[in-house]
């Protein structure tokens, strides 16, 4: 009987041992395929970091690169295949001495030229888009991380949803829905309601506006890293000697007491890469005049011409330019309106206009699909209908000697240079039906007003499509108006201070929430919460550098406009 009570015992522990010993093979067996699926995710994860990392180096190198202010003189670029042999685009294997041969032989990034996806004429511009490539394993299958950058020898403003090379003031809720907001010295923000009524009365409205407020991804670049805040209302400003003047209840810190989070502020260190007005438009009479750049010659003679009269440079060249009566379209036939005429012009050679014009139905200045250029010497006013649904589309690049006024409802796809003022009101801009915008600058002041006043939409479109900029300093006014600008407004600031104000910039008035009308003038506000229920919305884009190639202001070096990074 014992013996059996041994044997059982004996079972019971060779049993017990066995278990124990499979559970402990188990485990070990885990433990092994945990710390090799953990070793396979870290290299991934390695894997894909470095990627990030050599397309992230390769963006930088290429930046340094191209940073010289005096770039292309320097490397003797001044025909776009040179700047193409430069890059080292169009060749399978690029030499060592190119930047796709170097970007590829320092971080095993390939370059790749997008340009034509994005129609862009290179025989025409310096623009390109460039993708920036790296292949890895992630240990299943390769991946792709891909960057796209455009090279562009354009100016930095048009980088920015918003800003000045001098002094940025948002009042009101105005709210960035995309890009970024630029401040070359002071930065303020607060919650008034600023506005004029029509007897031009300064107000300062006791309405709570809401403070600006930038989209997640948008950054508001200043000078020192500072931004000066008010959330007082009728504390931030005063109506004073037919000017708004600051009042002193303003800090260097974000209001605590309001519902709007603070927007992300960071020091710009970037170079920020100007364009002189008069030397831009007298580049742009050459290329009308189909003087393009073969040699050193064609940038040595646009800095000859930079101190003299651009009126001077047009009667030397508006013998190659087809002319055109502004007051008088066609002896032979007085019924024909001025856009007839133009219309039925060549379009082969640039059209002159000697005289104040006004142009009301659709113009089409293009050459087999390409803008061609019209130059007024004299104000020009491009007058569209009023009915909602009514438009006149206005193609081609515009140079004016003189003041621009826009009104109406205007599809525009174009580029436009005036040497006066700029008045945009009781208007409505759109992009043409080919999707493409308006590019419009301005040496003198630019005039905003009374875009789409007291429209209150339930779903907000877009209305002022384009990007706008001013070498004076601008005032905005979006209280009793509706702006959703989709593009971007830059007022650089030459020393004239921004309508009434004493501020030498920028100043946007807005509004978030609806406002009705009582006798013209603003009345019943009432606040909203939705950042799209502003009455300035800005949603930037940055595709305007591809749609208007040929017409964007010229300068002497090259940027880059960086994408987002991306992994397939």
């Amino acid at each position: 009987m014992r013996r059996d009570q041994r044997g059982y015992s004996l079972i019971t522990t060779l049993l017990v041992i066995t278990v124990f010993l499979l559970l402990g093979l188990t485990i070990v067996t885990t433990a092994v395929e945990h710390a090799q699926f953990t070793t396979v995710r870290v290299d991934d994860v390695q894997s894909l970091h470095e990627a990030k990392t050599d397309v992230n180096e390769a963006v930088a190198d290429l930046k340094a690169e191209l940073s010289d202010p005096n770039f292309l003189v320097r490397h003797r670029i001044f025909a776009p295949d040179q700047w193409d042999q430069f890059l080292g685009l169009g060749s399978s294997s690029p030499g060592e001495d190119t930047i796709a041969g170097r970007l590829r032989d320092r971080y095993g990034v390939i370059m790749e030229d997008e340009s034509e996806q994005y129609d862009i004429p290179k025989n025409q511009v310096f623009l390109r888009a460039l993708r920036l490539t790296k292949t890895f394993n992630d240990g299943h299958r390769t991946r792709t991380v891909k960057r796209l950058v455009f090279v562009t020898n354009t100016p930095s403003f048009l980088k920015y949803a918003l800003g000045s090379k001098e002094t940025v003031v948002l009042n009101g809720g105005v709210y960035v829905e995309n890009g970024n907001v630029y401040t070359g010295q002071n930065a303020y923000a607060s919650n008034a309601t600023n506005y004029v009524k029509a007897n031009g009365q300064l107000t300062v409205n006791s309405s709570n506006a809401g403070m600006p407020l930038l989209s997640s991804s948008s950054i508001w670049y200043t000078n020192d890293g500072q931004l000066n805040a008010c959330g007082q209302t009728t504390g931030c400003w005063e109506a004073s000697q037919g000017r708004f003047r600051m009042k002193t209840n303003w800090a260097p810190r974000w209001p605590t007491d309001v519902p709007e989070p603070a927007p992300t502020i960071r020091q710009e260190n970037e170079d920020f890469i100007d364009v002189d007005f008069d030397l831009t438009v007298a580049d742009k009479l050459l290329q009308a005049s189909g003087i393009l750049p073969p040699s050193s010659d064609y940038i040595e003679r646009i800095a000859g011409d930079k101190n003299s009269q651009l009126h001077t440079l047009v009667a030397e060249l508006s013998n190659q330019w087809t002319s055109i009566q502004s007051n008088q379209p066609d002896p032979n036939d007085p019924r024909k309106t001025l856009e007839e005429v133009i219309k039925e012009q060549s379009k082969t050679k640039p059209l002159y206009l000697d005289g104040n014009s006004v142009l009301r139905g659709d113009v089409d200045i293009q050459n087999s699909g390409v803008n061609q250029w019209l130059i007024v010497n004299g104000d020009l006013r491009l007058d569209g209908p009023t009915n909602p649904s009514t438009f006149v589309s206005v193609r081609g690049n515009f140079i004016v000697l003189g003041d621009l006024t826009l009104t109406g409802n205007l599809r525009l796809d174009a580029s436009i240079y005036v040497t006066g003022s700029t008045k945009i009101y009781q208007s409505r801009i759109e992009r043409a039906l080919n999707n493409k915008g308006v590019v419009l600058l301005s040496k003198g002041p630019l005039d905003i007003s009374r875009i789409n006043e007291f429209n209150n939409p339930t779903i907000p479109t877009p209305n002022l499509k384009g990007y706008f900029y001013t070498d004076s300093s601008a005032t905005i006014y979006a209280v009793g108006s509706y702006l959703y600008i989709e593009g971007g407004l830059f007022a650089r600031g030459n020393g004239a201070t921004a309508p009434d104000t004493d501020i030498n910039g920028l100043v946007v008035n807005a509004f978030r929430g609806q406002v009705n009308g009582e006798n013209g003038e603003p009345d019943r506000f009432t606040p909203g919460s939705d950042p799209l229920s502003s009455r300035l919305v800005v949603r930037y884009r940055p595709e305007m550098l591809v749609e208007q190639g040929t017409g964007l202001p010229f300068v002497n070096r090259i940027s880059l406009v960086v994408d987002r990074l991306e992994v397939e």
